[in-house]
């Protein structure tokens, strides 16, 4: 948001090629011995790696390899070991000193049979399982000094001008994306803090009118059970009220009865009286 669309980045062909040593060809025949040279020495390096494998298991690998390395493994096993037995034992240095060196003849050798069949090399890469050693990071590295190599045969001086410059522009676009990065984030954030802080209100604006309601309805519910108290209270007084009235009334009911009856009898005599007269 209020970002302008950033222009289109323009890779110049040659700097990618030049980003890609493994699809530079040599272009001569000097550069050729020393891709040669260094594609040996990596081959040496993961062979010299798997012997001790191979040799640990040689009767499996035995028909793999042919009669000629399966000897030279063999013999290199034995002097192996009798190096290792004369390094444990004190003096006879000039023995030591011999038997290394036949040691490291002997190696060579076998080195030399593998780098004479490819084909074996690469079926023994997929064959013969090793650990994970620092060997394997020696071996990596070596791998990127001989692309580094190749790419520094390869590249004129104009390329490698080209090359150094196209990094600075990426170099500096990088930079710029990474600050208008930071800038979104910190956008993003202070409109997740606002958010949050308008949510943080209506959550307690929601929580404020969940108490008063619950307050009001808790008096509510005391006023009405007063009220239905004072009712029951009114309502036994009138009862009670309605209840003497009644008993005075028939009191003076009763009473006016009897008046009314004395009355009549005295009217009565009175008109016997008065009869008797006449």
């Amino acid at each position: 948001r209020g970002m302008a669309t950033p222009e289109k980045a323009v890779t110049p062909i040659g700097a990618m090629k030049l980003l890609e040593p493994c699809q530079l060809k040599p272009d001569s025949t000097e550069t050729e011995r020393i891709l040669t040279v260094l594609d040996e020495t990596i081959t040496k390096l993961e062979m010299t790696r798997l012997i001790p494998r191979i040799i640990g298991s040689l009767e499996r690998f035995a028909r793999m390899l042919g009669p000629e390395i399966t000897g030279s493994l063999l013999e290199h096993q034995k002097l192996s070991n009798e190096v290792q037995h004369l390094l444990g034992s004190p003096g006879e240095e000039t023995i030591k000193r011999a038997k290394e060196q036949c040691l490291k003849c002997s190696l060579r050798h076998i080195l030399r049979l593998f780098l004479a069949n490819p084909l074996l090399c690469q079926g023994l890469k997929y064959e013969v399982q090793v650990r994970r050693s620092p060997a394997d990071v020696f071996i990596k590295a070596f791998v990127e000094l001989r692309d580094f190599t190749l790419e520094k045969i390869l590249t004129s001086p104009a390329e490698e001008e080209e090359k150094i410059k196209f990094m600075e522009e990426m170099s500096l676009r990088v930079e710029q994306n990474k600050e208008t990065i930071t800038a979104l984030q910190a956008e993003l954030a202070a409109a997740i803090q606002t958010r949050k802080e308008e949510v943080d209100k209506k959550d307690k604006m929601i929580e404020d009118l969940k108490t008063t309601m619950e307050k009001l309805a808790k008096d509510c519910k005391a006023d009405i059970q007063q009220m239905q108290q004072e009712g029951k209270k009114q309502q036994k007084e009138k009862v009670k009220a309605s209840q003497e009235m009644c008993a005075r009334l028939q009191e003076n009911i009763q009473h006016m009865r009897a008046q009314f009856t004395a009355l009549v009898l005295e009217h009565r005599a009175s008109e016997l009286v008065l009869r008797k007269v006449k």
